[in-house]
């Protein structure tokens, strides 16, 4: 008897521990889609906790191996240009810091031999951005050059017209050409987003395990946006800098970034327009603006951020419009083999289908290190994924289909309480904080508990506060001077904000 109630208590503990991971992980054909829900602590936490392991084995054979040389000095010095030159979004921070505690909480084993301790939020943050410190990446006799490749192209109006499916409706297909690491084959995964912060939305990410920054990204609004490696990363004294892969996050998560009142691929441009950016980088966008269909080629760097249409500086006919990996707007173009493919299948025959479109960028930049194909017609509403294997590239193989409109079925029973719950506000004073002074926290609504951490995820300090639940706080800080993340539990929920303690 004793056993069976012993079984029992152990059923009812893991389903307890199971019900506050907010996370649904589905496996089609060897894909794996992950519906996540919450707060970004708590879509952080539930990725960290279902893919913990594949987590480990991206982070250790891809970033750690094929982008650091397994250099361990060499990975300190990125991670200091990287607190010294990026500004910290707290979001993203949060987020990472949800992913290592979910991957603790799983069992995983996070102890990296090489460095000696375990992977911490740090470690995350860093290898999303790996777009960003291409430029400065050292090259080394016996090592593979890094591949960050893609190619995408966009067809509507004039170009599809003549299709009996289309009819003049938009379609884009895309390619991902990465370094063909096999821990990369092997996870392919799709992110769904339902953020509980009042001015995020839902969205989509083609992406793999411990990247939480925008690869190939879509919205509930049905924006799209991929993101292409640029030939142009000249930057003097750069400083203030913004990961790109989070700055085109935040341009689909975001409600509206450009304060009018919708979301739509402006609201992309605007976002990373405001951004600083190390590498040079070529985003690719689909939407509707005003009801019309519309699609841009955004190409920035840390000059600046341009973007051109169908009909500027790509000398393609009709309304297509293709991106590979040179900058094309203004100044003098500068050509690819693989842009000038395109060019020759389309001059032969510039109408499209959508299976002809997916063809035309085989044909023409079809990479042998392909890892990921996605295509997304406007007008069925469906998105093809094609992954690549160990021995074909993603766009040889056959591709799943997925319906926009069963991507974004909320995973839980209310979607609007997962989408529109009360924005979690609150101060900190002061901030930057003298060493063994108080912080005093003001919350709008009733706080409940509070812990804070250091840059690598270890928590330092942590309490609860008593049943009478105040919305303020005084917190006796006892710390070296440093960066650290302050956690506060309320009643609406929790947030993060980064807190400078400096010399007395």
């Amino acid at each position: 008897m004793k056993k069976y109630i012993l079984m029992a208590l152990i059923l009812m503990l893991g389903l307890m521990a199971w019900a506050q991971v907010n996370g649904e992980l589905t496996t089609y054909d060897l894909k794996k889609v992950l519906k996540v829900w919450g707060s970004h602590y708590e879509r952080g936490y539930a990725q960290g906790y279902l893919l913990a392991n594949e987590i480990m084995e991206v982070w250790q054979d891809y970033y750690w191996v094929w982008v650091c040389y397994s250099d361990s000095a060499y990975y300190t010095s990125l991670i200091n240009y990287y607190y010294n030159h990026f500004l910290m979004d707290a979001r993203m921070q949060d987020e990472a810091l949800g992913i290592y505690m979910g991957m603790q909480a799983s069992g995983q084993n996070t102890f990296l031999t090489a460095l000696n301790r375990d992977l911490h939020m740090e470690d995350i943050l860093l290898m999303n951005s790996v777009v960003d410190m291409v430029s400065l990446r050292e090259t080394r006799d016996g090592h593979e050059e890094l591949r960050l490749g893609c190619a995408s192209l966009s067809s509507w109006g004039s170009a599809t017209a003549q299709d009996p499916f289309l009819e003049g409706g938009a379609v884009i297909t895309r390619f991902l050409d990465w370094t063909p690491n096999s821990a990369l084959i092997s996870h392919p995964l799709l992110v769904v987003h339902f953020p509980s912060e009042a001015d995020e939305i839902a969205w989509a990410n083609f992406t793999f395990p411990g990247f939480i920054g925008a690869i190939t990204g879509i919205s509930s609004q049905g924006n799209f946006a991929s993101l292409n490696m640029g030939n142009d990363h000249y930057a003097s004294n750069p400083q203030f800098l913004s990961p790109i892969l989070f700055d085109l996050r935040r341009a689909l998560e975001f409600y509206d970034a450009d304060g009018n009142s919708i979301q739509n691929p402006l609201d992309i441009f605007t976002t990373i327009s405001n951004g600083s950016h190390l590498s040079g980088t070529i985003i690719h966008t689909l939407g509707k603006v005003v009801g019309e269909d519309y699609s841009r080629v955004i190409e920035t760097n840390y000059s600046g951020t341009l973007q051109r249409a169908y009909d500027q500086y790509g000398n393609l006919p009709l309304m297509n419009l293709a991106a590979t990996n040179h900058f094309r707007t203004g100044g003098t173009s500068v050509c690819c083999s693989r842009y000038a493919n395109i060019q020759d299948s389309l001059f032969t025959n510039p109408h499209i289908s959508a299976k002809r479109q997916w063809s035309v960028l085989s044909g023409a930049a079809g990479m042998d290190d392909n890892l990921s194909a996605v295509q997304y017609n406007q007008v069925t509403g469906s998105l093809l994924w094609a992954n690549a294997t160990l021995s074909s590239p993603a766009w040889s193989e056959p591709a799943f289909t997925i319906q926009l409109s069963d991507l974004f079925l909320s995973p839980v029973s209310n979607q609007d309480d997962v989408q529109n719950p009360i924005p979690v506000r609150i101060s900190i004073y002061p901030n930057p904080l003298a060493v063994n002074m108080p912080l005093k926290v003001k919350s709008e609504t009733p706080i409940t508990g509070y812990a804070m951490y250091n840059l690598r995820g270890q928590k330092l300090l942590s309490g609860h506060v008593p049943y009478k639940q105040d919305i303020a706080l005084e917190i006796n800080v006892r710390m070296p001077a440093g960066v650290y993340l302050l956690r506060v539990e309320t009643k609406a929920g929790a947030t993060t904000r980064k807190v400078l303690i400096i010399g007395s």
